[in-house]
Order: structure tokens, then sequence, then C-alpha cells
């Protein structure tokens, strides 16, 4: 127990008072004449006892009440987290910490989390001294929206100005730039209002000399009741085309604590609905659902798939973008014409009019560079020899999110730089392999694959293709590998640099190598293999909020009129970076489709997505934080009832003086009964 007015203690020496008139009234004695002294003895020893000891009672009672009244008047309080007497009387520095992130956008009723806590903080404001120096910052960004008196008329305006956002919060990372530096108040005082989705990481710890003296409040809301959450939609295909079905796999947890039963969850192409599913979710599980719809158009399919509103909004919606290609730009690069000429009759077979597909065959001579220009695709057939400077052109293709299939004729590992191998990654050459007077079967090795499944021949193991001649080759664990020679070396693998695919046959596409070209796979496997590494899907991925998105331009377009619109509708123009050939969108705060200009066409569009650090989540504990701050300097709270008085009670202790002027009412009580003379004892006239 402690004290807010200890000054008043020194009345404790009223309690002499009674005391000083007991001891009088033993010392003065009254004579009394009696007749006879039968009557004095006539009084019992125990009637004697009995007075001496009621007088004793009342010296009690009186001192007790003296003692009461004055304890009152001091202000007793519980034991406090702070020094209430002390924190009055000397400066103190205050630091307040507003998350502002996603999931403080929760709402029960009509006011959000964050908007409570806006509220609470203004409200415990009178709390603090005018000494009192205040710091209050907002997490997203992290920004100090004031700093100055506790008395300012500013303070209130900057605390109602704090915007909610759809960003995720660095709370320990704030704190930590927030408490750096010399504090010269010897009262040091934190409190964060925060949901708090996850606990202080090592680089917190490093600055655990920082936490010495401060004493922490963590108020944490109420946990959501009512919420279901999109976690994750994939696609399950990589083949998106107007005649190919899109399959989507969501997963929705119900993270509240409140059954949901027939829930709408719906998938929307372009403004249309084009598929839905009803279900029941129960507290705290997880359904994964899957959806198969066409595309109804091709260019930038905009979809999102949609859950019903609830406490939190932002994690009911999963925004995609995926390009539906209307034509792919293939360059054939290759050492001879005459190498090329049954490849390029095999493409022109799938596209005859050039609609869809856009060929153009390049000699390479194996010296300088490879020129891929504008080409989503570029099919390299049996190139003699690759310098460094090839290798490096590689590389930005296939990191820009170009596609290359590589067909394998040369056994000379030596005529080929070696970053094609140490740095793409290709497999490494051996040797050549000859089947002589025999062939070499293929088999499938992967049953359930985007390149294979599915595709339109009658019967795939008759249509595999028989070896005569190949290139053997070291292989790795990030090639994957799809068909396989009965020796059990690879025919046909994959594997990617960036964010491109490579496709490698370690045999051509020629009649004494292979009988591939007369199969009836062949045309229906190119057209695959075309579309799945010719596919531009760079421009239109996914960001996080608040990352920035690079989206590649060609050459030609560099000098175009470039603008972005946010999903709220706000419009950006944007210079683009002439050396890489891209433009930059840095303001991605907004969750949904951003969309992309050039000279008033659309030219591309990307979603956004919500931190996985805002999904609703459990929240940490008490027993978290102390791992990194000691437990004595850490105060707990949630928000309830009247939240002003339990954090004034908590900080400075819970008020006793109602107790001890209760305690002093009865002891008065007590002394009236106990003192008042009794009238039949009284001397009458």
């Amino acid at each position: 127990m402690t004290f807010l007015s200890p000054f008043v203690l020194w009345l404790l020496c009223a309690i002499s008072i009674p005391i000083t008139i007991h001891i009088l009234s033993n010392i003065r004695q009254n004579q009394v004449e009696f007749s006879s002294i039968r009557f004095i003895k006539e009084l019992e020893k125990s009637s004697i006892r009995n007075i001496k000891l009621k007088k004793i009672i009342l010296l009690l009672i009186r001192i007790l009440f003296i003692v009461c009244l004055v304890l009152m008047m001091a202000r007793p309080v519980t034991k406090a987290f702070m020094p209430g007497w002390l924190s009055a009387q000397q400066d103190s520095r205050l630091i307040i910490i507003i998350d502002n992130s996603a999931s403080m956008s929760i709402k029960e009723t009509s006011r959000s989390n964050l908007d409570i806590s806006k509220n609470l903080a203004m409200s415990i404001m009178p709390l603090f001294n005018d000494k009192t120096k205040i710091i209050i910052s907002q997490t997203c960004p992290p920004k100090i929206v004031f700093s100055g008196k506790s008395g300012d008329l500013e303070l209130r305006n900057s605390i109602k100005k704090i915007k909610p956002s759809s960003s995720h919060d660095n709370i320990w990372l704030t704190m930590n730039n927030l408490l750096k530096g010399t504090v010269d108040e010897p009262i040091k005082e934190c409190i964060v209002f925060s949901d708090l989705m996850y606990a202080p990481d090592s680089t917190f710890n490093k600055s655990k000399e920082v936490m010495d003296n401060w004493k922490f409040y963590f108020i944490q809301p109420e946990a959501v009741y009512d919420n279901l959450g999109l976690l994750n939609v994939s696609t399950i295909n990589r083949i998106k085309t107007l005649n190919q079905l899109i399959k989507l796999n969501a997963r929705v947890k119900n993270s509240g604590y409140l059954k949901k039963p027939n829930v709408p969850l719906e998938l929307v192409f372009n403004d249309d609905r084009v598929g839905q599913v009803i279900s029941e979710f129960n507290i705290n599980k997880e359904k994964e659902f899957l959806f198969q719809a066409y595309p109804s158009e091709v260019g930038i399919l905009e979809g999102k798939i949609l859950l019903p509103d609830d406490d939190y909004n932002l994690d009911n919606t999963w925004y995609l973008t995926m390009p539906i290609m209307n034509q792919i730009k293939c360059s054939i690069i290759s050492s001879s014409i005459d190498d090329v000429k049954i490849l390029e009759t095999i493409l022109r077979s799938i596209d005859p009019e050039s609609n869809f597909l856009n060929i153009e065959v390049k000699l390479h001579n194996g010296d300088g560079r490879l020129f891929f220009d504008d080409a989503d695709v570029a099919i390299l057939y049996n190139l003699k020899s690759i310098a460094k400077e090839s290798v490096e052109d590689m590389d930005n293709f296939l990191k820009e999110g170009g596609g290359i299939i590589w067909f394998q004729g040369t056994s000379k590992k030596d005529q080929y730089h070696s970053n094609l191998f140490s740095k793409i990654g290709f497999p490494e050459i051996i040797n050549k392999i000859s089947a002589e007077e025999s062939y070499f079967n293929s088999s499938i090795s992967i049953k359930k694959s985007d390149l294979l499944e599915d595709i339109q021949v009658r019967n795939l193991n008759r249509e595999l293709p028989e070896v005569y001649k190949y290139i053997k080759t070291k292989t790795n664990s990030k090639h994957q590998i799809y068909l396989m020679l009965s020796n059990n070396d690879p025919l046909l693998l994959e594997f990617s640099r960036g964010s491109g695919d490579i496709f490698y046959f370690s045999s051509l596409l020629d009649l004494n190598w292979n009988d591939l070209p007369i199969r009836g796979m062949v045309v229906p496997l190119l057209y695959r293999m075309i579309i799945l590494s010719g596919t531009d899907e760079i421009n239109t991925s996914p960001v996080l909020i608040d990352e920035q998105k690079w989206i590649s331009i060609e050459e030609s377009k560099l000098r175009n009129k470039w603008e972005v619109i946010s999903p709220s509708g706000l419009r950006e123009l944007i210079v683009p970076d002439y050396n890489l050939e891209k433009i930059n969108i840095v303001n991605t705060s907004e969750l949904g489709i951003y969309q992309v200009f050039s000279n008033g066409e659309k030219f591309t569009s990307f979603p956004t997505r919500l931190h996985y650090r805002e999904y609703i989540s459990g929240g940490i504990s008490q027993r978290d934080v102390e791992k990194f701050i000691d437990n004595k300097d850490i105060r707990w709270l949630e928000i309830e009832g009247n939240f002003p008085k339990i954090f004034s009670e908590t900080r400075h202790g819970k008020s006793l003086w109602k107790i001890f002027l209760l305690i002093a009412l009865i002891l008065f009580l007590i002394e009236t009964l106990l003192g008042k003379p009794e009238q039949i004892k009284m001397k009458t006239e």
C-alpha cells in the first residue's frame, strides 16, 4: 500500500490526544464520602476489571478512529505500478504508440478497434501532469504525430488524424526507434495500443538495454468474434488460354468465435460471377474449395474470390490477375536455318494464320550476344557454342519473365561458357549416346503435371517417342524430369531461373535422333511449352501492400505516357527507368487491383495482397514479451468497461480511502455505544 498524499500522515500525532486524556483520567482522584466502608466491599472485583477493560477498549477505538481518518486523508492506494506521489512531483516522459495497421480495422460495433484505441488514448491524458513530455506515434507508416506537453491543444487533434491503413505494422521496430536516445526524465512510461499479432524477434532483444527504467503498458482490444478469412488462393494449372479451364484452390478459415452456417463463397471474373459454393464453417477450422471456370476473353483477366461481410472485411476478398494470351512472340535461334525447318513447320501448324503465334527465325554464329528483342519465348535449337555475353543475355531474358525451349545437339561442353551451367543452372553435358541399330523407349516420370496432363492426344503412352541419339547430362534436384529414357537418362526436363522457365530436350527434333517429329503429341506438347514459358506473368504477379512493383515494358514504348490507377481511383503518372526499361510503382498502399495504362490504353494490371501478419491469429501473451522485457516493468491490459479508471488504478493503485472511511464510521458507532453512560447507574436527585 502506498499514499498519494503522504504529507498528511503527520496528523497521526493526533493519537496522543485520547492517550493523554486516558492517562490524566487515571491520575486524577475524586474524593467521595461514604457513610460506611461496607458499600465498597460490596463491589465485586470483576466489576472493577470490566471498567478498566472498557476504558482500554475505548482508548484503542479512539486511536484507531483517528488513524483511519488520517489514512483516509492521505489517499491510500494498493501497490502501484508507478509510485504515484513520486510521478506527480517529478518530470516524466510518455510515449504512446497507436497501431493503425490493417487488423486494427476490426469492428464488432459501429467503431473499429483503432477508433476505440484513439478515444482511450485521449481519455487517459488527464491522468498525466503538465510536466509530462508526450510523444505519440502511429505504426503505418511509422510516424510521430505529436510531440509536446500534455496541455497542448493540438494533442487531441493529432490523435484524431491517425488514419486506418491496409498495411502491416512492425510494432517492435517502432518501439525500438522511439525508445532510442537519452531520456533525462526520471519517470519513463510507454503505452502501446495494438492487437499484438506477433512476438518480438532477435532484433528487438539487441535493444534490451534501451528498455531499462521504462514502464510498459500493452493494451489489447477484445478478440474478434465473427470472422471468416481467405488465407490463400492458388492457381493449380499454369496454362491459361480461352479453351483451358482455370482451376483455383481457395483456403478459408473461421478465426472467430461464431459458427457460420450457409456461407456463400463466390468466384468473379471481370465482374461476372462464374462460380459459387455454400458451406458451413466451424470455429477455428479450415476448408479448401476448388473452383473451375473458363476465361471470358483474351487479355488481362481480373478476378476475385469473395466472402460475406463480417467483423474484419480486409481478409474477405482475394484479388487476382492473370494474362490470357492473345499473341505470343516466339524467336527461333539456331546455328543453321536447315536445322529448324521441321521445327518451324510444326509451329506453323499450330497457328497457320499467325494470329496467335508470331514466329521469327534468327541465326547465331556462337560469338557475341543473343538478341531476344521483344520475344516472349525463345527456342534455342542446337547452338554450337555460347559465349559469356550470350549467357548474360539469356539470364536477363529469364529474369524478366521470358521463357526458353532448348534442344541440345552438341556434346562439346567446352564450347559453352561455364556460367551456362553454374549461373543459369543448365544440366551439365557428359557425352553423346547412340542406340546404334536399336532405340531407347521413353516414359512419363510425372503423372500429373501442367505440361502433360489432359494433353489432347488419344493415347499419350502410345505417342511417346523412340530415341536413337541423345546427349547424356547430369541433373540436379532443381531439374524436374517429365520424360525419362529406358536407361533412366532424362529426355525432357524443366527448371527455372528468376521468373523464367526453361524446357530442356536432350535430343534434337530430328528424325535421325528420334521419331518425335512424326508423333501426334509433338504439336500439343510444343504448344503447351510455348504457353507455359511465353505467358507474361511477371507484370501481373501480385505484391504485398506497400511493396514496390516493377513493370517491364518494351523499348519502343519507353516514351509513352504511363499512368497508374489505384483501386480507389487515384491516378499517378510514372516516369520509366530508361536504363532498366521498366516502370517502378511505389505507392501500393491500397488493397485491390492496380491498373497500368500506356498512352491511355490498358497495358497490364496487378493485385495487392494483405500481409500475412495481418491475418487474424490468437495474438501473443505477456509471457511472450517477458522474454525481452522484465515482467516487473510490464502491465497487460484489455480494452473494457471504464478503462480510464482501470488504467489509473493499474498505474497508481486502487484507491482505499472509502474503506478507511467505512472503518472510521464503524469505530465511531462502536465508541458511541460503548461510551454511552448507563441511565440506571447515574446518580439522581
